[in-house]
């Protein structure tokens, strides 16, 4: 099965072209989950970056709080994961699906091997993780900051 149309509308592979597109399409499977069903935990080895194709996904820390703290909600096209392809290859928060869905599942070592061997694509792959991490720290300190309001 390919991928490449929900690969292409992907946070992480935005401005790569076809040819690149493909090569990532060939390491990527399909797994679906249910409503409530935790994908990874925080905490976890991070193996695998994924993209949502349908549904909805709910990044969440639960470490040290003492209620989950919502860091974003992902829906289809947006990326979460990333600690795969970041040493030390643990996943910062938790992924619980929040809308019955499908997620494509990206290989983390392959994907890092893609990212070495082919430099245009892992400039570009870098370069979109390193502004999905800044928004995602943005988003984490921006619940944090509500969560510690005295109202």
């Amino acid at each position: 099965m390919s991928y490449i149309d929900t690969l292409r509308k992907a946070e992480y592979f935005k401005g790569l072209g076809d040819d690149d597109i493909r090569l990532v399409d060939r390491i990527c499977h399909e797994e679906s989950y249910d409503t409530g069903a935790v994908i990874f935990h925080e905490g976890d080895k991070a193996k695998n970056l994924y993209v949502v194709k349908e549904g909805r996904i709910s990044i969440e820390i639960r470490e040290a709080q003492t209620k989950p703290l919502l860091v974003r909600s992902v829906s289809a096209g947006g990326a979460f994961g990333w600690s795969a392809l970041v040493k030390p290859h643990v996943f910062t928060a938790g992924a619980i699906c929040m809308e019955k869905g499908t997620v494509i599942v990206i290989d983390g070592g392959e994907m890092s091997n893609l990212c070495r061997t082919n430099a245009h694509l892992g400039a570009i792959v870098m370069e979109n993780l390193a502004e999905l991490i800044s928004s995602r720290l943005k988003d984490s300190r921006e619940q944090l900051a509500i969560e510690k309001r005295p109202w």
